[in-house]
This record gives structure tokens, C-alpha cells and sequence, in this order.
């Protein structure tokens, strides 16, 4: 017999949590270098990109078992 491993709400939401805190960090990370080099890109199109692309990978995460 398998058992399923029960998914508390309460650690679901710390882990939500905690990929949102990081995903804007890096996005405020990403936005800091791009205005400090102005050439590369838009500063905000580049941060809402970067948590853009991170939050899609954390979705697909989360919903794959």
C-alpha cells in the first residue's frame, strides 16, 4: 500500500510565501543592475520579466506531482 504524503495548508502557504519574497528579491536584484547600466534594458520591463519567467516556474512546479 502507498501513502499519499498529506500537504498541510499551513506549509503550503509558508512555501508561497517564501517564493514570492524570493522571487522579488531577485527581481530587485535584476532591476538595481539594470539601472546601474542603463544600456542594457528598461529597468522595470526587465524586473516584471525576470519574476515573469520565475513565477511561471514556480507554478509548473507546484502543479507537476
Amino acid at each position: 500500500m502507498t501513502s499519499r504524503p498529506n500537504r498541510d495548508p499551513n506549509v503550503l502557504a509558508l512555501l508561497g510565501l517564501m517564493a514570492v519574497l524570493v522571487i522579488l528579491a531577485i527581481s530587485g536584484i535584476v532591476m538595481y543592475v539594470t539601472y546601474q547600466h542603463p544600456a542594457l534594458a528598461e529597468p522595470f520591463s526587465v524586473a516584471v520579466g525576470v519574476a515573469a519567467v520565475l513565477l511561471t516556474a514556480v507554478g509548473l512546479a507546484v502543479t507537476r506531482r
